[in-house]
């Protein structure tokens, strides 16, 4: 059984020097939300879009605390972050945002979801096998390589892909009524994008991503 869905990063490296929550101190969480910004700018492939720029600027603006915020978590999430997360560490920070987050069965197995949910087993030499349970049925659902396979499965799992208006039919006449002012907006960003600042950004980005 190969894997579920080609949209998933499998196997993508993680980076052990990002702290993980809960942090031991403010300078931890701006470590971590530093590196959230700048993978954000490094996944982006615009000059930069202005979704990544205000991303940027919101994610600067979250708290210090000892545990992610919730626009952190779902940055983290739907951009596969690469914080060393462990299956623990990440069911840890799924817990306030979803009562059927991952839980840990005492044999090195974990459950997840409902109806359908899924469990995980770990498999020799590493790696997962994983089931899938649905009103009664059960089903081989993916082998995981790598043990960080199940991390990304869980991010692919609870983020959000169809946030309105994608995936979904837009109001037309709110679209009519904002296809101006979005033109207008385009116009100056493409302005803000030849400014230096981001000519020289871009090549570091480019210089950044060759190594």
């Amino acid at each position: 059984m190969s894997h579920p869905d080609a949209s998933v990063p499998w196997g993508r490296p993680a980076v052990d020097s990002i702290p993980l929550p809960p942090f031991a101190d403010p300078d931890e969480h701006v470590r971590f939300t530093r590196a959230l910004q700048l993978h954000v700018a490094l996944t982006d492939e615009g000059a930069p879009s202005l979704a990544a720029k205000v991303l940027a600027e919101a994610l600067a603006l979250q708290g210090q605390g000892a545990e992610l915020t919730p626009l952190e978590l779902t940055v983290a999430l739907s951009t596969f972050f690469p914080a060393p997360w462990t299956p623990a560490a990440l069911a840890a920070a799924l817990e306030p945002r979803d009562r059927f987050g991952p839980r840990e069965l005492g044999d090195g197995s974990w459950a997840w979801l409902y109806d359908p949910d899924f469990t995980a087993v770990p498999r020799p030499g590493g790696g997962w096998e994983v089931e899938r349970h649905e009103r009664g049925s059960r089903r081989a659902y993916a082998s995981l390589e790598h043990e960080g396979d199940l991390v990304l499965m869980w991010m692919d799992h609870y983020q959000t892909r169809f946030a309105y208006p994608y995936a979904w039919r837009a109001d037309e006449r709110a679209a009519a009524a904002l296809a101006e002012p979005a033109r207008a907006v385009r116009r100056a960003h493409a302005a803000d994008a030849a400014k230096p600042y981001l000519a020289n950004w871009r090549a570091e980005r480019e210089q950044y991503l060759a190594r």
